[in-house]
């Protein structure tokens, strides 16, 4: 069985919530415990990992995130430029095979969509989504590639994922490039105290 195939098995186990062939195929605990909780559906992002995201945003002196009613509200010092005072709605994510891996969300008010900062922010949130959602997978990317950017769409920001540095670095690599490539989200929903992260198995044929 090639490598590729045993990561297919791997994924397909965790998607009907069969862990005993981990052990015997030798996967790291780390990577187990992402795989089980893709299959029990229990990732959740709390706000306290939101807000140190968003402080590491370069020029980011103080920031607080707060989840509520399905907004994910900002609150942000700035060195430069004011403060900025937000909120993100998430509208959908998008994911293709060998595609992009898109989040979109809706930016109030309008008016901040504008804000290059705000895709920034976007940016800093996302990272911690694909953190949480293909872990161990990720490598650091030891470049020194640009920072990722969301595009603008009317009110809406979107965000690939492909884009932030530690996923095109994992992308390089074919075995977690598949991995990546079949483990989907269905949606990310804002509820109170965080994101929830809602997982599904894309594309894979057995």
């Amino acid at each position: 069985m090639s490598r590729i195939d045993v990561m297919k098995s791997l994924l397909r186990s965790a998607a009907v919530g069969a862990s005993q062939g981990l052990d015997r195929l030798g996967v790291s605990a780390s990577v187990r415990k992402t795989l089980s909780e893709l299959g029990s559906r229990r990732l959740f992002i709390p706000d306290a990992r939101l807000t140190a995201a968003v402080a590491r945003v370069p020029g980011v002196l103080a920031a607080t995130v707060s989840t509520r009613d399905g907004r994910v509200r900002i609150d942000a010092t700035f060195r430069e430029g004011g403060p900025l005072v937000l909120c993100f709605v998430p509208e959908r994510v998008t994911f293709a095979a060998h595609g992009a891996k898109e989040w979109s969300v809706l930016v109030e008010p309008n008016a901040a969509a504008l804000d290059s900062r705000s895709g920034d922010v976007l940016a800093a949130l996302a990272g911690e989504v694909a953190t949480s959602f293909w872990g161990p997978l990720l490598r650091k990317d030891q470049g020194h590639a640009r920072t990722a950017f969301a595009h603008r769409d009317g009110d809406t920001l979107v965000m690939d994922l492909r884009t932030l540095p530690d996923v095109r670095a994992a992308l390089a690599k074919r075995l977690t490039a598949t991995a990546i490539d079949a483990l989907s989200l269905q949606a990310i929903h804002a509820e109170d105290g965080g994101l929830r992260l809602v997982p599904a198995l894309a594309g894979m044929r057995f």
